[in-house]
């Protein structure tokens, strides 16, 4: 996309609203856990070049397939909401009783590949390194192949051993939030709303099922109607595809570049062709849209957003994590919990 050029005022604007929109949840985030006591180089001496290990041992699972990276970003960040960074997602329950088993969770992959590359580590450091900072790690590495940023991920986490479904039901937002919503459920992790704005572009790879956002194209509003907020030839398109019987079909996420991490997430927000409704709304907030317009309507923004993008990460990453002698380091990540 040509960049246009945008008023100094317009972009004091973005600047001045989020910042007012993370004051708004300055409160909650003072009130929150203290900051977790993790740090870069955590393994140094202990396991010295994990992350290359890691980071080597995804490469090739990456050139087998390229919807993996998406995949292990998502993994990350539904364990981290649920119940913190701490690996729960990873564990299994023979009841059904796991946040793995949690609807919000059903379309999750990745588990294998955080398996295997774990036991790679494990043949170099036996109960070292931590199943939580492996999904750190890969989610960092899964959005710089994807030509996105190379951010400095923080370690030192320890695994949970307790996984509860109603963790991941009561705090994985849902794809149809509007920005209030949405802002209540970041709140409640310690995230403002521009962490919000800004890690929701997470989206700009992979893709969703048609189910998560069929009630756009044939139920909008209750009376079969679509949404009308919708570009009319995009909705064609995604009909044509997701028929009432054809439910298992997925789109992407961001039509512009599927598999490529940058500022086409905006640009599909910006041109109502964005698939799910919680990215819809975006653009529909006096807070969120004008970062959503600067960003996708100006190309040499776009270092702004991988910025902005590593240090939202950086801040999910530390959501109620276990250190010390909190959790544990476990040589298999999917072990049983019941």
């Amino acid at each position: 996309m040509a960049s246009s050029s945008l008023s100094s005022s317009f972009r004091r604007l973005v600047v001045l609203q989020l910042a007012a929109a993370a004051a708004a949840t300055l409160i909650l985030t003072l009130g929150g856990v203290a900051q977790a006591q993790l740090q870069y180089d955590y393994y140094n001496s202990t396991c010295p070049g994990v992350e290359d290990l890691v980071r080597n041992a995804l490469l090739a699972k990456f050139a087998d397939d390229m919807t993996l990276p998406a995949s292990l970003l998502r993994l990350h960040f539904h364990d981290c909401f649920a119940a913190g960074c701490d690996a729960t997602i990873m564990l299994r329950s023979r009841n059904g009783t796991a946040q793995r088993d949690a609807d919000p969770n059903a379309t999750v992959r990745g588990y294998e590949a955080i398996e295997e590359v774990k036991a790679t580590v494990e043949e170099q450091c036996p109960l070292t390194v931590s199943c939580a900072d492996i999904m750190a790690m890969a989610a960092r590495d899964a959005v710089n192949y994807t030509k996105g940023p190379a951010y400095q991920v923080e370690t030192g986490r320890r695994d949970g051993n307790v996984s509860r479904k109603e963790d991941a039901v009561r705090s994985l937002p849902p794809a149809d939030g509007n920005v209030t919503v949405l802002t209540q459920y970041f709140a409640a992790q310690n995230l403002s709303m521009k962490d919000m704005t800004v890690l929701s572009a997470a989206h700009t790879i992979g893709v969703a099922h048609c189910s998560s956002f069929s009630q756009r194209l044939y139920n909008y509003t209750g009376a079969g109607d679509q949404d009308p907020s919708l570009d009319t030839e995009y909705a064609n398109n995604l009909t044509a595809v997701c028929g009432p019987s054809r439910m298992v079909s997925v789109q992407p996420l961001d039509p512009v570049s599927l598999n490529t991490f940058d500022t086409g997430y905006f640009q599909s927000v910006y041109s109502h062709r964005a698939l799910l409704a919680s990215d819809a709304a975006l653009l529909n907030d006096s807070f969120t849209a004008p970062y959503v317009t600067l960003m996708a309507t100006n190309d040499s923004y776009a270092p702004t957003f991988f910025h902005d993008f590593s240090v939202s990460m950086v801040k999910m990453g530390r959501i109620a994590v276990r250190t010390g002698n909190d959790g544990e380091i476990r040589a298999t990540c999917a072990i049983y919990v019941d």
